[in-house]
């Protein structure tokens, strides 16, 4: 691709600076378009797996993150009902066998670094309050007409930005999917996901607050594991519900949370009873395999495949993306359009079955009767050396595995 001509992005979350840094390093301008102001605090904890984690370290991401991330030395998983060890995990493992760490960071923390390091390459040209109004295609590019406001949400006017393709990484509302590309809305999954952070020092000496645990049960887990340099503690609650609403800051009520975790064990009753602050979130997905492009319009990340939280991917996998759109966009002849195509044909099947894994694991730990016990057996069986093996296609991954 010719170094003039300007690659435009929507959405200025991890997918969207990802791509905007992946882009710029191989020497492709990049125009980024947040709706509101692309370095804002939203979300908790995420973790992040070798396979992500070494094309952060490949960008100069890592830098800004060794302060704020933590590696934890153990990922636990316990049962809710008794709260014994059903399995463990030394995340050395990772290292070793993947030659990248495997760490937990605040969505904050690392959307910071990603922006950090997007302010440090001039054919970055980022814009916040750029509402995206709409999209049109021709044989020269794309064409944007955007809605520009003050940061107080008083409309200024309407301006119109070209550029020669545009990747929409508008997340999993994405209006460029639903919109321009015609695909279906993102789908509610019938769970619930409650979360807050709690500061170190008021969490209780005996829970094991340096590993990430994953304690599971009918109908519900929890998982909570430490945050910004291990100053912190996240904890997300993740239960069957009926409730669905869009965004990510809708308050949750602690009496009814520590009402439906009352017969969990002692450790959890009372780290939930800590915090009255809660946060909620309906778990929504977005079917991967319908198209991801429309000539010179591609998705990107959750805009593409949101994805529940069980694999731990979702923000994983729009790096990966960003990774290969870059490459694609770099290596393959030809318009633009069929770089696209290239993009989505080398990312579509591996990101199906990282969906369909994570959708089987929320199955997995809210099994309850026979099928859980047979589950807790399982695990406390399964030899340490093996329980990397079942994810060892994710996690072992690079982006020179692809060729278009």
């Amino acid at each position: 691709m010719a170094e003039d001509q300007n690659i435009i992005i929507a959405g200025g979350g991890i997918g969207g600076l990802s791509a905007a840094i992946a882009l710029a390093l191989k020497n492709i301008p990049v125009t980024l378009l947040e709706r509101g102001k692309a370095l804002c605090e939203v979300g908790a904890g995420i973790q992040v797996s070798p396979n992500a984690t070494g094309i952060l370290q490949d960008w100069g991401v890592w830098d800004h993150l060794t302060d704020q991330a933590v590696i934890p030395p153990k990922i636990q998983i316990r049962s809710g009902a008794s709260g014994s060890l059903l399995s463990e995990l030394e995340t050395s493992a990772f290292l070793t066998r993947y030659n990248a760490p495997y760490m937990v960071v605040h969505r904050a923390d690392i959307q910071r670094a990603l922006y950090d390091r997007a302010c440090q390459l001039d054919l970055i040209d980022i814009k916040d309050f750029h509402a995206v109004q709409s999209v049109s295609q021709s044989d020269n590019g794309v064409s944007l007409t955007c809605q520009r406001t003050e940061p107080d949400g008083t409309i200024t006017d309407n301006v119109e930005i070209k550029g020669a393709a545009l990747i929409g990484a508008d997340g999993v509302w994405s209006k460029i999917r639903t919109d321009h590309l015609g695909n279906a809305p993102a789908a509610y999954s019938g769970k619930t996901a409650w979360r807050t952070t709690l500061p170190m020092q008021m969490v209780m000496n005996h829970i094991a607050r340096n590993n990430v645990n994953l304690w599971i049960a009918a109908k519900a887990h929890l998982v909570h594991y430490p945050l910004v340099g291990g100053h912190m503690m996240n904890i997300v609650a993740i239960v069957n519900d009926d409730w669905q609403e869009e965004g990510w800051n809708a308050e949750g009520d602690a009496a009814w949370l520590n009402q439906r975790f009352a017969r969990w064990p002692m450790e959890i009753r009372e780290l939930l009873a800590e915090r009255e602050n809660w946060l909620k979130w309906a778990l929504c997905g977005v079917d991967p395999s319908q198209p991801w492009t429309k000539g010179k319009v591609a998705l990107l990340g959750d805009a593409a495949h949101a994805m529940l939280p069980f694999m731990a991917q979702g923000a994983v996998m729009a790096i990966e993306d960003a990774q290969i759109l870059a490459r694609a966009l770099d290596e393959v002849q030809g318009p633009t359009e069929k770089a696209l195509k290239a993009y989505e044909n080398a990312r579509k099947d591996r990101v199906c079955k990282v969906v369909e894994r994570a959708r089987k694991n929320g199955d997995l730990y809210h099994m309850q009767g026979p099928m859980a016990t047979a589950r807790n057996i399982a695990m406390r069986l399964m030899p340490k050396s093996k329980l990397l093996d079942q994810f060892d296609w994710i996690y072992r991954w690079k982006p020179s595995d692809v060729t278009f």
